[in-house]
């Protein structure tokens, strides 16, 4: 029987997003409406984050959409779990019949203190959910037991029930993304408009020790080249989309399909702008077909990575010395390709000396944008397991957004670590070789976008100052304990559930 269903995310209000960097299109929800669509329901978006609504003005929407079913999925972890509580309230309020489904990597590791402490979420899709969520409509419309729907957990009779999980898919195209969905014209990034986000793979080879994304999409997969050109010819000529960010976690894993992949959309001529994320050591594999991945569009490369000595990347598993990442952005500057570095804080010990060495690495790497960023320990991956919760200073969970301090750090305070953070990102971007290629570089394209990301990127420091100064408190290290009874399987999830609560 078909039902109305309201895909909606939630207002996460992330900072770089309000100060410049835009949004990006709600993907993974975008991904489950079309197969909902296709099984004959009537789907209604709700990007709540963008549209900046009051809850008031929420509900009326859901409530003049009629809505069955509300499925609440995000991409910021777990940052955006306290949000996603005061939403399901406010909607449980005013929808008490109304069924209420939250899916995501947060939610599919912390399911169990969720379901316990949120009683207005009936149903938790556990990793990719595609067809899950057709399984579980379904379901629920023939007014069947939810016990045979793989990859859900569930509340029967108040206890909590865990189903078996759902296989990975393994024929990614079979289900469309829902881009009628959207209204691209609202989707703007570095002076691009109609943007959009896609997928061609899940997964990673890698398993990285702070990352959890290689567990929840499991095996690396991809849809088939053929599949995802005609996305992007559909793309370009019907909303005439001109930018695309992959959201993939390791988007060129397997080097003959991506040729493959960057010869059909060069042969497409599809002048599109593409952004990817890569791993230098891919980079430096792919010497030979860099030439082949701007000739695609490809202008911006996003690479982890993470630190510049040599044994913490051995350390978190990571397969890019400081000489593969250096070579990484040479080749990609000789092919007038943006690329932009991730480095953490808090793989190491920090202090005035580490992030004195780390700011000499930065300068010798010489990438044109830094994006520094702070450990986070989620508890579900290794460094999370391994972190001690005494050392967590930051109880806001709305702060676990890799762009603030979590961790104590034995010799600087959180003033003093920010502080070197953000001198060391103003006076990487304002290096001379910096200003000198952005202001005579030959690339126009690499010009504008290059032009265009320093501008948001300004806009996010001063941004990020004031939220540090007047929106963040800190807790002491070592006010945080386990607490009595937390399970053994995941103590550190108990620990923030107490602090929450």
């Amino acid at each position: 029987m078909p039902a109305n269903i309201t895909l909606l995310n939630p207002a996460r209000h992330f900072i770089a997003n309000e100060a410049g960097l835009g949004y990006l299109t709600p993907l993974g929800l975008i991904l489950l409406g079309g197969p909902l669509i296709d099984a004959g329901h009537s789907v209604k978006l709700i990007d709540h984050d963008l549209n900046h609504w009051s809850f008031e003005k929420l509900t009326q929407e859901i409530a003049r959409f009629q809505a069955d079913y509300v499925l609440l999925g995000h991409s910021g972890s777990t940052a955006s779990h306290t949000v996603v509580v005061k939403t399901v309230q406010e909607i449980r309020k005013a929808f008490p019949t109304v069924r209420i489904i939250y899916g995501g990597v947060y939610p599919s590791y912390a399911y169990q203190s969720i379901l316990r402490e949120v009683p207005e979420i009936d149903v938790i899709v556990r990793g990719e959910g595609e067809k899950t969520i057709l399984d579980l409509i379904s379901a629920w419309e023939k007014d069947s037991n939810l016990e045979n729907v793989a990859g859900i957990a569930w509340r029967r009779d108040g206890e909590i029930v865990v189903n078996r999980p759902q296989p990975a898919i393994q024929n990614l195209d079979q289900y469309r993304p829902a881009w009628e969905l959207l209204d691209f014209s609202k989707y703007k990034m570095f002076g691009f408009d109609n943007v959009a986000g896609f997928q061609f793979s899940r997964g990673c080879p890698l398993t990285c020790s702070y990352c959890g994304q290689w567990m929840f999409w499991k095996k690396w997969r991809h849809r088939s080249p053929e599949n995802v050109v005609s996305q992007l010819k559909f793309l370009k000529q019907k909303y005439n989309v001109t930018m695309v960010w992959f959201a993939d976690e390791n988007f060129a894993a397997d080097r003959e399909i991506t040729k493959i992949f960057l010869q059909m959309i060069v042969d497409a001529d599809l002048n599109l702008s593409l952004n990817i994320n890569m791993t230098a050591a891919d980079v430096v594999r792919d010497a030979d077909l860099i030439p082949l991945y701007k000739q695609a569009g490809v202008d911006y490369i996003v690479m982890g990575v993470e630190s510049l000595k040599d044994s913490v990347i051995a350390g978190v598993r990571k397969n890019n010395p400081f000489a593969i990442s250096k070579e990484a952005v040479r080749l990609l500057r000789e092919n007038h390709i943006l690329s932009l570095t991730n480095i953490i804080y808090g793989l190491e010990e920090e202090s005035w000396s580490t992030i004195f060495e780390k700011f000499k690495g930065l300068l010798e790497l010489d990438s044109d944008i830094l994006n520094a960023v702070y450990l986070m320990p989620h508890f579900w991956t290794s460094d999370g397991k391994s972190t001690d919760p005494a050392k967590i200073i930051q109880s806001d969970l709305s702060k676990w957004s890799y762009r603030n301090q979590v961790i104590a750090t034995r010799y600087l305070k959180p003033f003093a670590l920010f502080a070197g953070v953000k001198l060391t990102e103003a006076l990487f971007h304002l290096r001379p070789k910096a200003l000198w290629r952005l202001a005579f570089d030959k690339d126009e394209r690499y010009l504008k976008i290059m032009r265009d990301s320093m501008l948001a990127g300004i806009r996010v420091i001063f941004a990020e100052i004031g939220e540090f100064f007047f929106q963040t408190k800190f807790t002491s290290a070592g006010s945080i304990q386990i607490i009595p009874g937390a399970t053994a399987r995941d103590p550190f999830a108990e620990t923030l559930k107490h602090i929450l609560s």
